[in-house]
């Protein structure tokens, strides 16, 4: 879809317009509003490390429950060629819209602004909630967003539009037909859903 490129930079433009318009009117608050930056990016400096160091602190209970999920996705990974071709098929069907708004929103670019926008607005207009929560969800989406990079060059698996079948690896490859493992879609959807989670107040949520 031609247009979808010309909708996307128009949004950042806009965005990008309202944006500086809200800082401008909000010159006058600027000496809080550095110490906020700064307590902010000490916290997510913070956050990433913890996320790197958090392994030294397992527990026994928490090995336990990751050698269980190691064993599940090996256990699937037998049936990784007809969950994809499954997977694939429904693909086709989908509304286009969703698969769209699915593939230019989960892409990293797009994702890690969304975070940004969801912090600047809580930043600007005063919204402490809002800003802590785009302060987490930026943390969660760099952290993550690193760990699965590194992982992506170093294990090399071929993505599917190669069919060079579910054993194809290309360890250091620094080709994207060989960076399918694991899956930045859905780590940076994972991370957001949790981030998000840790601000609802109501357990039923």
């Amino acid at each position: 879809m031609a247009f979808l490129p010309l909708l996307k930079k128009s949004i950042l433009i806009l965005t990008a317009g309202f944006l500086v318009k809200t800082a401008l009117a909000s010159y006058r608050k600027t000496q809080p509003g550095l110490k906020i930056l700064n307590y902010d990016a000490k916290s997510i400096f913070l956050g990433i490390k913890d996320v790197y160091l958090g392994p030294r602190k397992l527990k026994a209970r928490d090995l336990l429950i990751l050698a269980a999920m190691a064993f599940t996705i090996l256990s699937l990974y037998r049936y990784d060629e007809e969950i994809s071709n499954w997977f694939r098929r429904r693909g086709e069907t989908a509304l286009v819209v969703l698969k769209n708004f699915g593939w230019y929103y989960g892409s990293p670019e797009n994702h890690y602004m969304i975070n940004a926008g969801f912090y600047l607005y809580g930043f600007f207009f005063r919204n402490e909630e809002v800003r802590k929560a785009g302060t987490l969800l930026i943390t969660s989406s760099l952290a993550a967003g690193l760990l699965q990079t590194i992982l992506k060059i170093i294990t090399g698996r071929a993505r599917p539009l190669r069919e060079e079948g579910k054993f194809s690896f290309k360890p250091g490859s620094r080709e994207n037909s060989y960076y399918s493992f694991p899956s930045g879609h859905s780590i940076l959807s994972f991370t957001t859903a949790y981030a998000l989670a840790t601000q609802v107040r109501q357990p039923a949520l």
